[in-house]
C-alpha cells in the first residue's frame, strides 16, 4: 500500500508491467523524486481545487510507479476537472490497457462517457464496473453519471461511497457536493459541502464551494461567512477574494432581496 494521504479512497493494486508513457513534469523544485511524495502533493493539490498542479503531480507520481492504480485515478479525475475531455479519454484507454478489469478505472471511464454525452454508453460501463467490485471511486462515478442521466438515484450512490470510507472522511461529500453543484441542485450540493466543511473545518476550498453553492440558494450572509473563512484560511487564495469581491459589488438592493428572492 502506499503511503499517500487520501490512499483511504482507493487501495493501490501491485500488478507488474511495462512502463507507461505519462505526460511529462517538471522536476520539482523540492528535490522529491519518490512515489509517496508526488503521491501527496497530487492529492494535496486535487482536494484544494488545484487540478494544473495535481495533474503534474499525478503524472510525476506515474513516472515513478506506473504499476499503481491510484495516480491513473487522480491523473484522469484531473484532467475530468480541468475539462480537458480528449486528453480525459486518451489516459483512460492507457489505464485500462494496464488494468482493463479494474473497477476504479473502468469507473473513470464511465465518467468520461457521461462528461462527452454519451450517457447509455457510461451507464452500462458503469454497471460493469460496480460488477466487478464496489469500491468508492465505483460509487463515486456511478452518482455522477446518474446525476448527468437526471437520475435522482444518485443520491443513493454517493451516500454508499460515504459508507465506504466513513463520516469522518471530509474528501467524499466534498467531490459529491462539487458535482451536485456542477449541476445545479443547489440543495443537495449545500448538503455534502457542509458535511464536508463540518468533517474538515480547515478546508479553504471546502469553505469556498460551500460560499458559491449558498450564494446561488440567496444566502449571502452566510456566503460572506464561509468566504471570510475560507481567506483566512488561506489569504492567498485567489478565487475566495474574487468571490467575496463579487459579493460586495453587488448593489445593496440586490444584496437584500436575494435574502427573499431566490
Amino acid at each position: 500500500m502506499t503511503t499517500g494521504r487520501f490512499t483511504k479512497l482507493e487501495k493501490p493494486i501491485e500488478k507488474p508491467s511495462a512502463p507507461a508513457e505519462p505526460e511529462a513534469a517538471p522536476q520539482q523544485e523540492s528535490g522529491a523524486n519518490d512515489y509517496p511524495t508526488f503521491l501527496n502533493m497530487a492529492d494535496e493539490a486535487f482536494f484544494s481545487g488545484n487540478y494544473r498542479d495535481a495533474l503534474r503531480h499525478y503524472s510525476r507520481a506515474l513516472q515513478q510507479e506506473s504499476s499503481q492504480v491510484y495516480p491513473w485515478v487522480g491523473q484522469i479525475s484531473s484532467l475530468l476537472a480541468l475539462k480537458q475531455y480528449r486528453e480525459a479519454e486518451l489516459w483512460s484507454n492507457r489505464a485500462l490497457e494496464q488494468f482493463p478489469e479494474d473497477p476504479s478505472l473502468l469507473s473513470q471511464r464511465a465518467r468520461v462517457l457521461a462528461a462527452t454525452g454519451n450517457i447509455k454508453r457510461a451507464l452500462g460501463v458503469s454497471d460493469y464496473a460496480i460488477s466487478h467490485g464496489a469500491t468508492t471511486w465505483t460509487w463515486l462515478a456511478r452518482g455522477e453519471v446518474l446525476l448527468e442521466a437526471n437520475d435522482t438515484n444518485a443520491l443513493f450512490c454517493f451516500e454508499k461511497a460515504m459508507e465506504l470510507t466513513g463520516r469522518e472522511d471530509w474528501r467524499i461529500p466534498l467531490l459529491a457536493g462539487i458535482s451536485f453543484a456542477r449541476k445545479r441542485q443547489w440543495a443537495s450540493a449545500e448538503d455534502f459541502l457542509r458535511r464536508a466543511t463540518i468533517a474538515n473545518p480547515k478546508s479553504a476550498f471546502g469553505w469556498y464551494e460551500l460560499a458559491r453553492v449558498l450564494l446561488e440558494m440567496a444566502q449571502t450572509d452566510r456566503a460572506v461567512d464561509c468566504v471570510n473563512r475560507a481567506i483566512q484560511l488561506n489569504p492567498g487564495f485567489r478565487p475566495a477574494v474574487q468571490l467575496k469581491e463579487k459579493i460586495y459589488k453587488q448593489p445593496l438592493l440586490h444584496r437584500i432581496l436575494r435574502r427573499f428572492i431566490p
